[in-house]
């Protein structure tokens, strides 16, 4: 089965170019806490082999280690590129590519989870609305959906800033600005990766966007979801360091 067989669909693929540096370089502060945090929020929660859905994948981190703990995981993420490093980490998961605005699944869910701030690379509001609509549809009755979002807090002070990354296989230079009028941040990069002894260059762009919190407050229950709370990644959560600041933590539910 594909994701969203027998129709045509967008596909975000705007990230494979940064496949390689995210899977190899990025992430591994998040990654390292993300597990802990996701079982003081949700996974206690659930019984145990439930099927999860890993929404906005990447290159499968979560998805191997949600495979670990025993539970039945299918993985979604617009980037081929990405898909491939996870089907690598975690081949017992099913992967799919399919766009998180208008993915369709045949599977229901006890659990849909989307973490590392996915959503915020999500750049409008109607288009946040139409995730969690889609979320909501591919839950079990009672079924959890966690996610979490960069405050604006984590562009001002984190975003507008450059730092470079010089290794023997890759170099790579990233410059990050944020709009506050607009509410978007941006990072370009420039990378050069070395390939059977040739230089391979990239030029890329990253963006998100700040969602205000009281509008993804009332936009998951405009979507039907009840019994909703937001944490803070630190104080409530024990995210240590920066990549707990700033950082907003939600859990919702389908109703039984």
């Amino acid at each position: 089965m594909k994701a969203g067989e027998g129709q045509q669909q967008e596909r975000y693929q705007g990230y494979d170019a940064f496949a390689w540096l995210y899977a190899h370089h990025w992430g591994s502060e998040f990654h390292t806490q993300a597990m802990g945090v996701l079982e003081r929020l949700v996974l206690r929660l659930l019984p145990a082999e439930a099927r999860v859905l890993d929404l906005c994948c990447g290159d499968g981190r979560v998805a191997r280690a949600l495979v670990k703990r025993g539970f039945r995981v299918v993985g979604v993420d617009g980037s081929e590129k990405m898909l491939g490093y996870a089907r690598e980490r975690a081949p017992e998961a099913t992967f799919y590519a399919a766009d998180a605005r208008q993915f369709v699944l045949k599977e229901r869910f006890d659990c849909v989870l989307s973490t590392f701030d996915s959503l915020n690379h999500v750049m409008t509001r109607r288009d946040l609305q139409q995730v969690f609509r889609r979320v909501r549809e591919s839950l079990e009755p009672g079924g959890y959906f966690a996610f979490d979002l960069n405050r604006e807090g984590a562009y001002t002070d984190f975003w507008a800033n450059s730092s470079a990354i010089v290794e023997a296989a890759v170099v790579s230079v990233a410059q990050g600005r944020y709009e506050g009028g607009k509410g978007v941040a941006t990072c370009d990069i420039t990378q050069f990766l070395l390939r059977k002894g040739l230089w391979e260059r990239s030029d890329y762009t990253l963006t998100q966007k700040h969602h205000a919190h009281e509008h993804v407050m009332a936009d998951l229950g405009k979507a039907g979801f009840g019994a909703i709370a937001s944490l803070d990644a630190g104080n409530d959560l024990g995210m240590r360091g920066d990549i707990g600041k700033f950082r907003t933590f939600y859990l919702a539910r389908k109703p039984d």
